[in-house]
C-alpha cells in the first residue's frame, strides 16, 4: 500500500527451490497488477537445472568358488581332530569330563543331622525333588551351617558313591535293609520324587572350606540344589586311582 501511494513500482520476489531436479513452487510478493504481467510470469517459469543422477558401484556378489569349499573342508578337518583328541582324554580318565565340568560327579549341600544318619549307616538313601542324569556315580556331599542345636562345618566333607543308572521312585526302594526314610518315601509321604541308594562312602583327607571354593575353585558361594564338580578340584580331591588313598579315607 505503501509503495502505491508513492507511485513507485512495486518490488517483487521469487523464490524457487529445486530438490532432486524438481523445481519447487514460486512465492509472490507483488500486486495484484504486476502479477498478470507476462514477463513476471515468463520470469517465475523458470526453473533450476536438473541434476544427473550419479550412478551407484555395482556390489560384488561373492560366490562359491573352490576357495571356500577348501576353507570349510580345512575347518571341518580342524573340529574333527579336536573331537578326536577330546574322545582320546576321556577314554584315559575314570570320570567324564566337558570343558571343565565332571559329569560323573554331583554336588549336594546336606544337613548335618542327614549326614551323620548316612556316617551310623542308619540312612541307606539320599532323597531328592530332582533327577540326577544316568551316568552320575558319586555325590560330594557339603555339609551346611546347620542350626544353633546342630551345627555344621560348611564344608565338603565326604563323597558318596551311587549306581550310575539307578534311580527309584516311590514304592521301588527295596525294604530290606532298612534304612531311614525309605518306608515313607515309598508311601508317597515326602516332597522328594527320586531316591539314590548310598553304595560306598569316603572322607576326604582335606575338606573343601567354603572360603576356598570361592577363592581356589572359582565358585560364587555354598551349593543350592546340586551342581557338577570342576574338573581341577576332582583331580586335587579325588583323582585318579593311583594314589587316590593319600586324598580320601574309605569309612564303608
Amino acid at each position: 500500500r505503501r509503495l502505491a501511494r508513492q507511485n513507485t513500482r512495486p518490488a517483487y520476489r521469487i523464490l524457487v527451490g529445486c530438490c532432486h531436479g524438481i523445481a519447487s513452487t514460486p512465492t509472490w510478493a507483488c500486486s495484484r497488477s504486476e502479477f498478470h504481467r507476462p514477463s513476471t510470469i515468463r520470469t517465475a517459469g523458470r526453473m533450476a537445472p536438473t541434476r544427473g543422477s550419479q550412478a551407484k558401484p555395482a556390489r560384488r556378489q561373492s560366490t562359491l568358488g573352490p576357495a571356500f569349499f577348501k576353507s570349510s573342508a580345512a575347518n571341518a578337518s580342524a573340529t574333527r581332530a579336536q573331537t578326536s583328541v577330546r574322545a582320546k582324554t576321556k577314554g584315559h580318565a575314570s570320570a567324564t569330563v566337558v570343558s571343565d565340568r565332571v559329569q560323573t560327579d554331583v554336588l549336594l549341600a546336606v544337613q548335618p543331622v542327614h549326614l551323620n544318619n548316612i556316617l551310623t549307616r542308619q540312612k541307606n538313601h539320599e532323597y531328592r525333588k530332582y533327577r540326577l542324569r544316568d551316568g552320575v556315580e558319586r555325590l560330594w556331599l557339603y555339609e551346611t551351617r546347620g542350626t544353633r542345636e546342630r551345627t555344621g562345618s560348611a564344608a565338603i566333607t565326604h563323597i558318596a558313591t551311587i549306581p550310575p543308572n539307578v534311580r527309584h521312585t516311590p514304592g521301588t526302594v527295596p525294604e530290606e535293609p532298612f534304612g531311614m526314610g525309605n518306608s515313607e518315601f515309598n508311601a508317597g509321604m515326602k516332597q522328594s520324587r527320586y531316591g539314590y541308594p548310598i553304595m560306598e562312602l569316603y572322607e576326604l583327607a582335606r575338606p573343601i572350606t567354603l572360603g576356598e571354593m570361592k577363592t581356589a575353585w572359582g565358585m560364587g558361594g555354598a551349593p543350592m540344589g546340586w551342581c557338577y564338580v570342576k574338573e581341577p578340584m576332582w583331580q586335587d580331591r579325588w583323582g585318579e586311582e593311583k594314589g587316590r588313598d593319600t586324598r580320601v579315607k574309605r569309612v564303608f
